[in-house]
């Protein structure tokens, strides 16, 4: 969250990225990226969701004066639709793989001998932000004191298919990890929110150490999966709102969520 974001004016080209927000929620797709550079080996499946370009570098928060266009993207549909065709891509791509990798019977006892994957974001990939940032005393804008009372009151509210989908997983005989941009020092509220709504029995919830405090995203979550590869699980997908969720390889595939309010590289 803020700790990785900071504020700055991006209000002209956001507005041309998000200028078709509110389009009805028909008009919502899903489409493949194939992204150069660290991405080249993790095709990235995601919603068309407005975003400033993925190749972007620099962290940023958009520019209150462009929250009026998330708002009403939202209210039209277009981020529902967005989400759960991208969930339903996930889903469909995990049973394909699950026949692949662990066999035609891909019972759940198989799949856990096979050591199948899934790994997720928390943030604006399992809980929810929208309703902190759109109100009217946080209004766009990023405060870590604010957001750690949030989080310490489970104040983010789950996302539902992403919740379903690693249930779903689960049922199969997948392994879930948590991997977040939270800190250390935020393990116990965060454990007990995402138990509070709904995700159980994941293996691990991999957090940053202060000695990763200032690795960008991109890097601290590779190497996270890395080192899940090296003790011989295989990573299916990885669930997340940010290209540095699944950039750097060690999945097989990403699902990139739609989250047109910040960026963390």
């Amino acid at each position: 969250m803020s700790s990785r974001v900071r504020p700055f004016a991006r209000a002209i080209a956001l507005a041309a990225v998000l200028a078709v927000a509110a389009a009805p929620a028909a008009q919502a797709k899903v489409i493949e990226q194939h992204l150069g550079g660290a991405t080249a080996h993790t095709p990235i499946v995601g919603s068309d969701q407005h975003l400033p370009p993925l190749a972007a570098t620099t962290p940023y928060m958009i520019d209150p004066s462009v929250g009026a266009k998330i708002v009403a993207w939202r209210k039209s549909g277009g981020y529902a639709a967005d989400i759960t065709g991208t969930v339903v891509r996930a889903r469909n791509y995990l049973d394909r793989w699950l026949t692949k990798r662990c066999g035609r019977d891909a019972s759940p006892a198989r799949v856990r001998k096979c050591r199948a994957m899934l790994v997720a974001d928390i943030d604006d990939t399992l809980v929810s932000w929208y309703s902190y940032y759109a109100n009217t005393d946080a209004h766009w804008t990023a405060n870590a004191a604010a957001e750690k009372k949030v989080m310490e009151a489970c104040g983010t509210p789950a996302i539902t298919p992403s919740v379903n989908l690693l249930r779903y997983a689960k049922g199969r005989g997948v392994a879930i990890v948590l991997i977040t941009g939270r800190s250390q020092g935020h393990r116990s509220f965060t454990a007990s929110c995402v138990k509070k709504l709904g995700v159980n029995g994941y293996r691990d919830l991999v957090m940053r150490s202060p000695a990763q405090s200032k690795t960008t995203a991109a890097r601290y979550k590779s190497q996270a999966r890395r080192t899940l590869v090296r003790a011989g699980w295989k990573i299916a997908l990885s669930l997340g709102d940010q290209v540095s969720d699944m950039s750097g390889g060690y999945a097989d595939a990403g699902f990139l969520l739609p989250n047109p309010m910040y960026l963390i590289p």
